[in-house]
């Protein structure tokens, strides 16, 4: 098993080659109408020394298993991407918000590392022409599915990571991921309607309502009155300067009952 280090060594970094590298080259010409190295190169803003690791980051399991023989796929490089991704996201917030709780900060990395925001910053950087699927996958839209541009994201990382070392991926990283996504607020950490979902979500019973039993004051400084409901039971009532706000507070109360919070 190859094993990767931080730290700089003495010795000289051998390249790391796929196995079946010419057999995926045999199939993708470096510069056609299908696929062009210097574009894709352009399009993910990294040139790689090792151009086979940049072919494997963007061939899905569909198309390699097509090939006779089979070529590299790239569900090696997205499990490590995925661990990279990981380490620099956490690194990121651990430095950056020194008041953040074990739980704020793992939400929040979940919130940066999910498959829904790397498939949103996969669209924005738009290397979905660039992915090799199989015949029946690009029928089913296979470019446009989150699942496979996550997967790709994460795999351009790994690629990445072995092409540059491990300073060059995080700087990738924060451009593309970072830049494109910034943290949530606080208030979104600390969603409590979220909290009391889960909360019922999980033993099983319905989604609670909620419903504006008052609102007082001058147009531009109303106070609403939330109750939170689950059919004709009172489970908490809060108040806030917007209808979000007092139901936030509905929700943090109802979650107190239950020593949810």
């Amino acid at each position: 098993m190859q094993h990767y280090s931080l730290k700089k060594s003495s010795k000289k970094k051998q390249p790391i080659k796929s196995q079946n590298v010419p057999n995926l080259q045999g199939h993708l010409p470096l510069c056609s109408d299908e696929f062009d190295i210097v574009s894709a190169e352009a399009c993910i803003g990294h040139k790689f020394s090792q151009k086979e690791l940049l072919i494997q980051s963007l061939t899905h399991r569909s198309y390699s298993q097509e090939i006779i023989p089979p070529g590299d796929d790239n569900e090696r490089l997205e499990f490590l991407g995925d661990a990279v991704l990981q380490l620099v996201v956490t690194d990121f917030l651990w430095n950056s918000y020194p008041d953040y709780q074990e739980g704020q900060l793992t939400r929040q990395r979940s919130l940066l590392v999910n498959g829904r925001a790397l498939a949103k910053v996969a669209k924005l950087i738009n290397f979905a022409p660039f992915i090799r699927l199989g015949k029946g996958e690009k029928k089913t839209g296979g470019q446009t599915k989150n699942s496979i541009l996550a997967g790709t994201f994460e795999a351009i990382v790994g690629a990445i990571f072995i092409d540059a070392g491990f300073k060059k991926c995080a700087n990738w990283i924060h451009k593309k991921l970072l830049g494109n996504l910034p943290p949530a607020s606080i208030e979104d950490l600390n969603d409590n309607k979220s909290k009391l979902q889960e909360f019922f979500q999980s033993s099983g019973q319905k989604a609670p309502e909620y419903k504006i039993i008052n609102e007082f004051g001058p147009e531009h400084s109303k106070v609403f009155t939330v109750e939170v409901l689950q059919g004709n039971l009172v489970l908490g009532r809060g108040e806030g300067r917007s209808k979000k706000a007092a139901e936030q507070e509905a929700a943090k109360a109802c979650l107190k009952k239950n020593n949810a919070v």
